[in-house]
């Protein structure tokens, strides 16, 4: 298992040293970490490839404004609870979160995640879409909305996703994932 890192960013590091340690602390869904220490490296190599990768992170894979530590934590309750199969409870959860930070778009993210599981792909595109709306290059956000739209038979409306996503975040593997998918089609 992997080391926690320290809740306090760090000083001194190098900028690709930032990079990693926004990554982990994204996987942990503390994002105002992450936004510091994706700045720090963009400050660091302002025109190198590490500031490049950090700018595009910190665009696509963190809230457009800043989060309360007590939002952040109650996204990542939602989160487990709907991992755990505690989806009505999740829901309640994400539903609370959304009506207290409406600009919080990863709540939204993740019930629209949920009502695509669920099989109400008409709540989740609902929803969704809001996500959106609040942050134009939520990645997820657009990956959810993708998935929604071609339950619901929007196939061209799945591909315009889809091709947001490839501007957005071109490297994206679950975009490839997709594309692959509609060319199948």
């Amino acid at each position: 298992m992997t080391k926690q890192p320290p809740r306090e960013v760090p000083e001194g590091l190098t900028p690709e040293e930032y990079y990693r340690l926004a990554l982990q602390y994204k996987e942990l869904g503390w994002t105002e970490q992450a936004r510091d220490t994706l700045v720090l490296a963009i400050e660091g190599d302002p025109d190198g490839k590490t500031a490049e990768k950090a700018q595009r992170f910190l665009r696509t894979k963190i809230p457009r404004y800043p989060v309360p530590l007590y939002a952040e934590q109650k996204n990542i309750e939602g989160f487990n609870l709907s991992a755990g199969g505690y989806e009505a409870e999740a829901i309640e959860s994400f539903e609370e979160l959304i009506e207290e930070f409406p600009d919080f778009e990863w709540p939204y993210g993740n019930l629209g995640a949920l009502f695509i599981r669920r099989e109400r792909p008409d709540l989740a595109k609902k929803i969704l879409e809001k996500a959106v709306l609040i942050n134009p290059y939520y990645v997820n956000g657009w990956l959810h909305l993708a998935r929604a739209r071609v339950l619901l038979g929007d196939i061209e409306g799945a591909r315009e996703g889809l091709q947001r996503i490839l501007e957005i975040d071109p490297d994206n593997p679950a975009a490839a994932e997709l594309k692959r998918l509609f060319e199948a089609l």
